[in-house]
């Protein structure tokens, strides 16, 4: 149990240190990482499993959609929270009818949304993005609490 213990403060730490874009990177992987384990409970015909990740996923995407500044972020924002609310519409679904489909169309989604911010946040460490950009990796990241 003690290796778990020291995973556990490691991610702690990894989270309490990290800057937004690299927080919003993980959110999305975390995301991805708990629809492909609903999509391996539905496939496994495993109701608990299934409706414990898609909750796990439900919980990710209704706190990126909480941070989300509307009046700092305009039409992106407005953009993303359209994409955010279909998510959970299709989680939602795939838990009512055990829904492959819903889930893999939020892969499709997710996957794009994630490989635009490693590629946002690779060039805003390598100087290449515009100073409005540059919070992304200098400035701490602020607490991410659901404001709904």
């Amino acid at each position: 149990m003690v290796p778990h213990r020291f995973h556990n403060q490691y991610r702690h730490n990894e989270i309490a240190t990290s800057s937004q874009g690299k927080l919003i990177i993980m959110m999305y992987e975390g995301a991805l990482k708990f629809v492909s384990l609903a999509i391996e409970g539905i496939d496994t015909k495993d109701l608990s499993k299934k409706g414990t990740y898609i909750n796990k996923s439900h919980d990710i995407i209704n706190e990126l959609s909480c941070a989300l500044d509307m009046k700092k972020g305009g039409d992106v924002a407005h953009k993303l929270e359209s994409l955010y609310q279909f998510i959970l519409h299709q989680l939602t679904l795939a838990n009512i009818k055990s829904d492959r489909k819903a889930l893999e169309s939020i892969v499709n989604v997710l996957t794009p949304l994630k490989e635009a911010w490693e590629e946002l946040l690779a060039k805003s460490n390598n100087g290449s993005v515009n100073n409005a950009d540059k919070n992304l990796t200098t400035l701490p990241h602020k607490k991410i609490a659901s404001k709904c």
